[in-house]
């Protein structure tokens, strides 16, 4: 009991401030209470802050590493150990130096010698790019952001670090890639542009400038439409380009600075933005004026060599059939028929051709038959009939080093073979028998047997159809 019985106060005023006394001790009490309560709050608040740290810490993919005034590892987390190899025993207490290598760790004591002294750090708040040392000895490149606490002359910094292997290596790979770009821009031999969708050009190399005969300043900016020779090929080309993508070997006319126009082929892409729209175009050049001119050059030299083939051939019929008057024409006709079985059969236009060739000249063995022979209106004996059968060979003989655009002398020398094996002069069967030396065949009994002999009346068409 604080107080006496109030019966035996006999002060009223005294009455009043042993009232006023226990009022102050109540109120004061509550406060002490409830200021208590509070401070638990605060200190499980605290508690449940601190748990919530070092678990997010602890399970931080990066390696977090706090180190107190004197370097020693006050913070070690599971990703540290990963990181580096160093388990979180080996290293709490220990100098963080360890972590260093050689050839930075002067520079690291300087800084953080410098920062006890002065409170300012230079990678502070800022991300680096280093290397580390592991507990095998090897260097890893890591990024590192720093943050510090400096009170009198203790404090903690604290390390968010992280390997930079992967991105090192793709940032090589990218450098790389750029540098190959690069190089194959500037070294390429062919025109390279780039240019707007409003068709402003923005790059080019220096194969463009020699190929439109322009200086730098004279291309950057200008409109593309000025290389073309036709405005309605630009048109066309762009719209064909946005609409497939990309188009390769683009035949087009182009001109010179100069007005002089020329040949090309143009290859070129879309260049497109993340979202899919069109940011401009990227296309290569490639003057082909002087291959035009050739091409068209060996084309006439074509045409001149086929013409010659032609008359030759010709005029080698011609000496066949002036030894057998009786037979004129009939080269010619054979090759005829032939050419058009061939088509028929819808053979290549190189068949054809060769089919047609031989057929002019399938006789041309017979220059070496006695015109006795050649003109004898009889029967022909054993005998005679074995020098006619060497007409393929010689043939053969006289024509198969001549170079010919197709196998000429081997058809001709097949001409006379059946397909039962009973030809001569070796006496092939079947498929072995070249295609066209078949068509020559059937082409050259249609054409004798429907023909008038000095031996023998035509036989007619329907005869010679059966024969085959």
């Amino acid at each position: 009991v604080l107080l006496p019985s109030l019966t035996s106060l006999t002060s009223t005023k005294e009455i009043w401030q042993r009232i006023i006394v226990l009022c102050f001790l109540a109120i004061f009490g509550s406060h002490v209470h409830h200021t208590a309560k509070k401070q638990r709050k605060a200190e499980e608040a605290l508690h449940e802050t601190e748990e919530r740290y070092s678990e997010l810490v602890e399970n931080s993919t990066d390696a977090i590493i706090s180190v107190n005034e004197k370097m020693q590892v006050v913070q070690w987390n599971r990703a540290a150990s990963d990181l580096f190899g160093f388990t979180k025993e080996m290293m709490m207490g220990n100098p963080v130096n360890i972590l260093i290598p050689e050839k930075f760790k002067q520079q690291h004591e300087e800084g953080f010698k410098r920062f006890l002294d002065t409170g300012v750090a230079t990678f502070v708040g800022k991300a680096a790019e280093l290397e580390g040392l592991r507990k095998d000895g090897n260097t890893v490149p890591i990024e590192i952001s720093l943050s510090a606490n400096k009170k009198g002359d203790s404090c903690t910094i604290t390390a968010i670090i992280r390997e930079t292997t992967e991105r090192r290596r793709a940032l090589e790979a990218l450098r790389d890639s750029e540098e190959k770009y690069r190089n194959l821009f500037e070294e390429s031999k062919d025109a390279v542009m780039i240019w707007t969708v409003e068709g402003k050009i923005l790059g080019v190399n220096q194969a463009a400038l020699e190929t439109f005969g322009c200086g730098i300043d004279d291309m950057i900016g200008s409109d593309i439409s000025e290389i073309y020779a036709e405005h309605s090929d630009l048109t066309s080309f762009h719209l064909k380009l946005n609409q497939e993508g990309a188009v390769r070997g683009y035949e087009l006319r182009l001109k010179k600075s100069d007005g002089t126009v020329m040949d090309c082929l143009l290859t070129a892409s879309v260049r497109k933005g993340k979202d899919g729209r069109i940011l401009g175009y990227q296309g290569i050049v490639r003057d082909v004026t002087k291959q035009k001119q050739n091409e068209g050059e060996l084309k006439r030299t074509l045409e001149t060599l086929r013409k010659s083939i032609g008359g030759v051939t010709q005029a080698m019929s011609s000496i066949v059939e002036s030894r057998d008057p009786y037979t004129a024409g009939h080269q010619k006709r054979v090759a005829d028929l032939a050419r058009a079985i061939a088509q028929e059969m819808g053979l290549s236009q190189d068949q054809i051709d060769a089919v047609r060739l031989a057929g002019m000249l399938h006789d041309i063995g017979k220059i070496a038959i006695p015109a006795e022979i050649l003109t004898n209106p009889g029967k022909l004996t054993g005998k005679t009939f074995a020098i006619i059968q060497d007409h393929p060979q010689t043939g053969y003989n006289i024509l198969h080093e001549i170079e010919f655009p197709c196998l000429v002398a081997e058809i001709i020398l097949q001409h006379h073979e059946s397909v039962n094996g009973t030809g001569y002069p070796l006496g092939l069967s079947g498929n072995k028998i070249m295609l066209e030396a078949r068509i020559i065949s059937v082409a050259d009994v249609v054409e004798a047997m429907a023909s008038h002999r000095p031996y023998r009346a035509s036989l007619g068409l329907d005869r010679a159809l059966e024969e085959i």
